[in-house]
């Protein structure tokens, strides 16, 4: 084979392993969308989550497997047809099979989903996605290392019952509040 030829198949060959890797993912969307003004970014250490204090030896675990919490969303303000094609979008990329459903609730106008990627043994990422066609769409990145569905169903099952002290969480929240209406503020 001539070095040309060679040369050629190489090229053509990167092309084709290149390609087969193009389908977008959720945090090519997250970094994407990370910086444009219509979406509220929020980066949560584990720390905050929970207060350590009133966790379980199960739920201590489960804690500590997770590093951190991405949060993007697209809150709903006038825009509602961009709201759809972000919904759209997202729903797009966890039909990868890269992305396997855990749990799906809710119907019709609001609706949560949780998905997880690696192996159900040790899980790198769970994804939270919900949107609600009266307030607007988001997802969280939960990032970490080994964490087991189990336990964080178990330990999300323990933050809705309120067995948990939230406190830092809460603090997240109003700080997410809070900047979603300063950017409204800011836009009339």
């Amino acid at each position: 084979m001539k070095t040309s030829d060679a040369f050629g198949f190489l090229v053509i060959l990167v092309m084709l392993i290149s390609s087969c890797g193009n389908e977008p993912t959720i945090q090519e969307y997250y970094v994407e969308n990370l910086e444009k003004s219509n979406f509220v970014a929020l980066d949560i250490p584990a720390s905050l989550l929970a207060n350590n204090e009133d966790l379980d030896k199960d739920q201590k675990k489960t804690l500590e497997s997770i590093h951190k919490v991405n949060v993007l969303a697209y809150p709903l303000r006038d825009n509602k047809e961009v709201y759809q094609q972000e919904k759209v979008k997202l729903q797009e990329i966890l039909k990868n099979g890269k992305y396997q459903l855990l749990m799906r609730y809710g119907s019709g106008l609001r609706k949560a989903e949780i998905y997880f990627t690696g192996d159900e043994d040790a899980v790198d990422e769970f994804i939270l996605f919900g949107f609600d066609d009266g307030r607007g769409v988001g997802l969280a990145r939960i990032l970490g290392e080994d964490m087991q569905p189990q336990g964080m169903l178990n330990l999300l099952r323990s933050m809705e019952k309120g067995d948990l002290n939230l406190d830092g969480l809460k603090n997240i929240a109003q700080i997410f509040k809070e900047k979603v209406e300063v950017e409204i503020k800011e836009e009339h």
